[in-house]
């Protein structure tokens, strides 16, 4: 009987495994499908399934691999995947190991763009706020392009035609390859520094894949972070690339945007012709009216007979001092009036000074003095008798008291309440007291309570 082999599971799940890695059927292998249940780890890996009508295998893709795609994986976005078959061993379940994920065709590129156009509008790259003026006079322009292009021809052509006296001149890139980004970009750094008016960036007609360069993310930023206004002219009418959206003005065709930074110039002779028109007829306006301010002035009497307006003249500046000389003589002899009202004044008063003090000397002042000093001492005294009898303090001495109540004088029953606190003056001292009860109202409210009388 023979002996039964027995493997762990581990030494299965490695044994296929290693079928699998030397399969290279199953190595490089492209494969078909729809992503679903996308799963994007810190790490940076993707997990997801690709899947179609009937299977699904599971795959992963690592951050080295991740950072190589030029566009963002979508869940049920249809892809092809190149990758690796192999064993999760863990699990021993199937996977796919990614190395590269695209679309097919034109598909892959059109994502690309679309999702770089939502990142660089959301980002605000394309706002119109940020879009600068059109110059007012463009006659110096950069003209971004490749060298011996049609697209380079039809906008040197156009110019000559419409305004010949342009300059202009060539920055020389690729517009179309791997390297045409960049040489673009180097162009437009070179034509921002040079100080023209304008920068045209045109090429001609292509497919998708040919004007793809202009979808560039760089270069886009670059064309924002620009000082000189630009100008796009890529391909047709139909094709619009990120560079359209970002330049100060798009324009469908190189031809269209040779017109747009040119002047024509049989509309600027036109345009001369008229402004020549009005400049002649402002000037006649201008003319009529001096003609008018200068009859007015004309027929001004001091320029018709200047002679007489001056002596007229002449005649009111004689009235006018002769006012004048009248006035000064007049306050003179006001000044003079008061100077002599004045002493006779000064004389008056110094002698009735002298006479007055001459009287007060021979009048006899002891007598008189000594009488009205008796006369007021007595009036003193009365009122020092007086004011000793009204005194509240003479009324304490009797035995009388004065009740008070925050600080003013209790007159009435009606001035306190029961439980109130009051302060009754002795001629001693005082006594802190409070209302227990009230009594009959006297018949004279206005007679003072002796102290005996107080309720405390």
């Amino acid at each position: 009987m023979n002996q039964e082999i027995v493997v762990p599971v581990s030494s299965l799940i490695l044994k296929i495994k290693n079928v699998l890695n030397q399969n290279i059927n199953l190595s490089n292998i492209w494969i078909q499908g729809e992503i679903s249940n996308l799963t994007k780890h810190r790490s940076g890996h993707y997990y997801f399934s690709l899947k179609d009508s009937y299977s699904e295998i599971s795959c992963i893709m690592f951050s080295s691999y991740v950072k190589l795609l030029e566009f963002q994986l979508e869940e049920g976005m249809s892809v092809c995947i190149q990758g690796n078959v192999n064993v999760y061993e863990q699990r021993g379940t199937l996977q796919l190991n990614v190395k590269t994920i695209r679309t097919n065709g034109i598909g892959d590129l059109y994502l690309q763009f679309e999702q770089r156009k939502k990142k660089l509008s959301q980002q605000g790259y394309f706002k119109d706020d940020h879009k600068k003026e059109k110059p007012e006079w463009i006659e110096n322009i950069a003209i971004v392009s490749a060298k011996d292009s049609a697209a380079l021809q039809d906008v040197l052509k156009t110019i000559r035609l419409r305004f010949p006296i342009m300059k202009m001149k060539l920055y020389p890139a690729y517009v179309q390859g791997n390297q045409a980004s960049r040489s673009i970009i180097q162009a437009l750094l070179k034509a921002d520094v040079n100080h023209h008016d304008a920068i045209l960036l045109v090429r001609g007609g292509g497919s998708f894949e040919d004007l793809f360069c202009f979808n560039d993310e760089e270069l886009v930023k670059t064309i924002y972070r620009l000082n000189t206004y630009i100008v796009s002219g890529v391909g047709h009418e139909s094709d619009i690339t990120l560079c359209d959206l970002v330049c100060d003005q798009r324009c469908a065709t190189p031809t269209a945007a040779a017109q747009f930074v040119s002047a024509d110039l049989k509309e600027l002779k036109d345009r001369c012709i008229h402004l020549k028109k009005q400049c002649i007829s402002n000037m006649n306006h201008l003319i009529q009216y001096k003609k008018s301010q200068f009859q007015y002035l004309k027929n001004q009497p001091y320029l018709m007979d200047p002679h007489s307006y001056i002596i007229d003249k002449k005649m009111r500046l004689d009235s006018y001092l002769y006012a004048f000389l009248n006035c000064k003589e007049q306050i003179s002899n006001k000044h003079y009036d008061i100077h002599l009202k004045y002493n006779t004044i000064k004389t008056q008063s110094d002698y009735l000074i002298k006479k007055y003090k001459n009287e007060f000397k021979q009048i006899p002042l002891t007598e008189s003095l000594k009488q009205y000093y008796d006369t007021n001492q007595n009036h003193f005294y009365k009122n020092i008798s007086l004011l000793e009898a009204y005194s509240p303090l003479k009324v304490l001495e009797r035995g009388y008291s004065i009740t008070q109540k925050n600080g003013k004088i209790i007159r009435s029953l009606d001035d306190v309440n029961i439980d109130d606190s009051i302060l009754i003056q002795l001629k001693d001292g005082n006594i802190d007291a409070k209302i227990t009860g009230k009594g009959i109202r006297y018949a004279k409210e206005n007679e003072i309570s002796g102290s005996d009388e107080s309720t405390g």
